[in-house]
Formats: C-alpha cells, structure tokens, sequence
C-alpha cells in the first residue's frame, strides 16, 4: 500500500476551535475523511459516535467559551498567583494537552494524535509528554504538506 493510498483510507478527527486546520489539510493534503471537533468534549462525543484514525489536535483554544474549557481554572488560577485571567489564558495556551488527557483519561490512549505545537525548543516536555502518551507526534505551524502526509503515515503504522 502506497502512503497516498493509506491517506485514502484514513478518518482524520481535527480537533481545533477554528476552522483553519481543517480548510489547510482538506485543501493541502487531500485523501483522509476530515472530521472536526470544536472542543474536548464535543471531540469525545465524536470519537464514541464513529471510528476515527487519527486525531489532529490544536494546543491553542482561545475562541471557544471558557465553560468549554478542560481542565480546572480554580487550580491554574491559583498556580498563577491567584489571577484568575491568567488562570484562563493557562487554560486556552494549553487546552490540546488538557483535551489530549482527556481522550487518554476515557479509553481513547490507543490512537494516534498528532499536536499542532512546535516542541524544538522543548524537547524534555515532549519527551515527558510521549512517556505518558506514547502515541503523541508532533508538527510545528510552519510545516509542508509534503511533512503533514508523511507525519500522518508515520503515526497511523501499527
């Protein structure tokens, strides 16, 4: 099987607050069946509906509504000084790993995530991320279609 024909077989789950991962990749990197989630739980909702192979997750949620949000604002409030904005900036810079915990958290560990978040210069928290999530690839913003393809083929290899 050629790495276009493994595309062409594969249902990507998008789970961003916009829609600009989902136009790119549909646009750009054409093949896999596209399916988007806005939010942690809306992209649990999707994972027990349907099968899904992949999952294309953003870091990065600050459109979505805060009660939307995974992850407890009581707690980063506090880590952050007791400043209940930078609470919920905590919350949205990082919600993908809080949505990422989740999917792991309710059975869903076993399938391949790829995060939109350039770990270069943090490469000790990814490798501490992949332990716990052994699954976990990574692209940064500025990446080829060429290098999406060939991550998703990378990740989805049993």
């Amino acid at each position: 099987m050629t790495a276009l024909t493994a595309l062409t077989a594969l249902t990507v789950l998008i789970v961003e607050d916009g829609d600009e991962y989902r136009e790119n990749l549909s646009r750009f990197v054409p093949g896999p069946t596209y399916v988007q989630a806005r939010s942690g739980a809306a992209a649990l909702e999707t994972l027990a509906a349907r099968p899904v192979d992949l999952i294309y997750l953003d870091m990065r949620f600050d459109r979505i509504p805060r009660a939307d949000l995974l992850g407890d604002h009581a707690a980063a409030t506090r880590e952050h000084n007791g400043d209940p904005l930078r609470g919920w900036r905590y919350l949205e810079n990082n919600q993908g790993l809080f949505v990422l915990d989740a999917l792991h958290a309710a059975g869903y560990g076993d399938r391949p995530v790829i995060l939109a978040y350039d770990f270069s210069r943090e490469l000790k928290r990814l490798g501490h991320l992949q332990k716990r999530y052994p699954r976990l690839l990574w692209v940064p913003d500025a990446v080829t279609p060429d290098e999406i393809r060939a991550r998703m083929v990378e990740a989805t290899r049993t």
